[in-house]
Order: structure tokens, then sequence, then C-alpha cells
């Protein structure tokens, strides 16, 4: 198995990783080594071992097929949008 798959397989749980990492809400921004070190870690919890670069990689699918599914819009190379409602920040009552 692919070690993209993975993610892929679990790509709400990744995505509420990289939001345990990162401070991501709904349309902030997230940048492509957010992706790539969220991705190295995500691995590693779960025992894959994934090189530097393979993990550059990864990431790279990773953002190109959140781009696909509107989770992502490009900024410019390095940077997206973040398109998730489920993490719109809450105003405090």
């Amino acid at each position: 198995m692919k070690k993209s798959a993975t993610i892929f397989n679990n790509q709400v749980e990744f995505i509420h990783f990289l939001k345990s990492k990162f401070p991501l809400y709904h349309m902030s921004n997230i940048f492509f080594r957010d992706i790539h070190y969220g991705v190295m870690e995500y691995l590693n919890n779960k025992k894959i071992h994934v090189a530097y670069t393979e993990a550059e990689g990864i990431a790279r699918e990773v953002a190109q097929s959140f781009e696909k599914q509107n989770i992502l819009r490009k900024v410019n190379s390095q940077g997206w949008v973040l398109h998730y409602p489920e993490f719109t920040a809450k105003k405090a009552s």
C-alpha cells in the first residue's frame, strides 16, 4: 500500500490532525510546509517511516487532491486558503 493512501483513506482524521498542530480555521492560510510536516508526523504516529523528501512528494499529492476537492484554494505556489466550514471559529458568548 502506498504511504499516501494512509492519508487519503483517513482524510478527515488527517485534516483534524493538522488542526491539532497548526492554527487552522475555515478561510485561514495554510502553507506547504504545514502540510509537509503534518504528513511526516501523521505517518510517524501511524508507525509508518517516511523520509523528508518522500514526505514532500506525499504533501504535494495531498495538496493537489485537496485542491480538486475544493478543500484548499491555491493562493500561490506555497500557500492555500483552507475551505473547511467545520473549522469556522466560534464566537465567545
